[in-house]
């Protein structure tokens, strides 16, 4: 069931309820930067979830991501990222995977193990591991233990129904909307019509970005990075 984001605040409207989101990292910034180019990497996440359920509690945003491997500049912008992302924003929680170094098939045989080309060809790419999986256990452990009222998931990635399904499952009860990062297609399942997604509007983004300097704890400021000033 695809909906927009006023007729899925009208589907709960009669409800005051603690939600909880789980954002999928490298989904949301693909997307993001595929649509909007990098206005809008500085996000602060919490607040975007805010926008989108304005009459309801934010409890926790689970933030699921992984410090890409190879390019120290990205790198050292997504650090300084999160950084910004624990100091201003209390109620999230970073969870964090890696890339696994892995060596890809040859772009001209498109052989994966061995290449009949002379002279052989490899060459090497990074596999992101365990972000995926992580969420998918935090949204069900959530509903099974009946943290929060409310699961907002914010991915397309289909790899995630069995986490939804499971939910439902374990929850009849507990509203599970998905919210589709900027170009992205909304999942083709509609789980029996018990699940709403929407694409996350562009004025919601506008509103959530974090201060262009943001105070740490320990005096330190986290600037945001020039290359992500639009």
């Amino acid at each position: 069931m695809i909906a927009t984001i006023g007729e899925a605040d009208q589907w709960w409207r009669c409800l005051l309820v603690d939600v909880v989101a789980y954002v999928d990292g490298f989904n949301l910034y693909h997307g993001l930067k595929s649509k909007y180019g990098r206005a809008y990497l500085w996000l602060d996440l919490v607040e975007l979830v805010r926008q989108i359920r304005q009459h309801d509690v934010v409890l926790k945003v689970r933030y699921f991501t992984a410090i890409v491997k190879g390019e120290p500049d990205a790198a050292l912008r997504q650090e300084t990222y999160l950084a910004a992302l624990a100091a201003h924003c209390p109620e999230l929680e970073i969870v964090r995977g890696h890339f696994k170094k892995k060596t890809a098939r040859c772009r001209d045989c498109g052989s994966r193990w061995t290449c009949a080309c002379d002279p052989t060809q490899t060459f090497h790419t990074y596999e992101e591991k365990l972000t995926d999986v992580a969420l998918a256990v935090a949204m069900t452990m959530d509903a099974a233990s009946a943290y929060g009222d409310m699961s907002l998931l914010m991915s397309t990635d289909t790899d995630f129904r069995p986490a939804v399904e499971a939910s439902l499952r374990l929850d009849p009860t507990r509203p599970v909307m998905i919210a589709c990062p900027p170009g992205r297609v909304g999942p083709k399942h509609d789980f029996s019509g018990r699940v709403v997604s929407f694409a996350i509007p562009e004025k919601h983004l506008q509103a959530s970005l974090l201060p262009e300097a943001v105070p740490g704890p320990d005096g330190r400021i986290y600037q945001r990075p020039g290359k992500w000033s639009g």
